[in-house]
């Protein structure tokens, strides 16, 4: 069973106005524990518009997305549950929101889990 996978994935921005923009659509996608994955595309192609949908940082229009066969969306305890197992990380850390430096960004989230220094450092 695939960690993460996406079915029919759609994002589509302003809908009903006359912005409207098709982002992505109809994502088939699956992603096995221990696998690797890189997204490269031109600018405006959709890759971040897709990649905040794997943790539930922006909902879709239509479509699902699965961590380890559930629905991210099931419960809202459920996506917060999701985005401690599922962390992203830009490419410019210093366009991030919270830390100017990727060892400091990524360290963000273990220390908002509560997580003593050492755990976050050996995390890291």
């Amino acid at each position: 069973m695939p960690i993460l996978k996406t079915e029919k994935l759609t994002h589509i921005y302003s809908i009903d106005t006359p912005f409207e923009h098709v982002a992505i659509k109809d994502i088939d996608f699956e992603l096995e524990k221990g696998e690797y994955l890189g997204i490269i595309g031109h600018t405006g192609s959709g890759k971040s518009t897709f990649i905040q949908h794997l943790n539930g940082l922006m909902k879709p229009t239509s479509g699902t997305v699965y961590y380890d066969g559930r629905d991210i969306r099931e419960t809202k305890e459920w996506t917060r549950q999701i985005r401690f197992k599922v962390g992203l990380v830009f490419q410019y850390p210093e366009y991030q929101l919270f830390e100017t430096t990727l060892f400091d960004d990524i360290a963000y989230g273990p220390k908002n889990m509560g997580l003593s220094e050492s755990e976050v450092r050996e995390r890291v």
